[in-house]
């Protein structure tokens, strides 16, 4: 395990996002933890922004957002983002993120793997 006790997020060099949209600062991976954690991490989505559709067939995602608007698209059903939103998304589940507005969507998230 590599992982600092205190981080700032501005200390944090943004990447990429594995969609290739958006970016990320990444607190915790999965190396950095003995538990289910697979990804901790600041995401931000510009406006415009959009994340394809997709499904992780062994993850489960959490979201919280901080500021901006979205829709979230959940298993075919159209959900609403705006600060302090939650959001859960089951393993095996599609779904895709929209930014909506003039400014940006930022939120934290984390992926939990699933029991094998």
């Amino acid at each position: 395990m590599n992982h600092k006790l205190l981080q700032l997020l501005n200390d944090i060099e943004p990447v990429s996002t594995a969609h290739q949209t958006g970016e990320k600062s990444v607190f915790l991976t999965q190396q950095d933890t003995h538990t289910a954690l697979t990804q901790f991490a600041f995401g931000k989505l510009m406006p415009g922004e959009e994340v394809e559709t997709h499904l992780h067939p062994t993850m489960e995602e959490y979201f919280y957002f901080i500021s901006g608007f979205g829709v979230y698209m959940i298993d075919e059903g159209l959900y609403n983002i705006q600060p302090s939103s939650f959001v859960h998304i089951p393993a095996n589940t599609l779904h895709s993120l929209k930014t909506t507005g003039n400014e940006s969507l930022t939120f934290v998230y984390f992926g939990i793997a699933l029991n094998k």
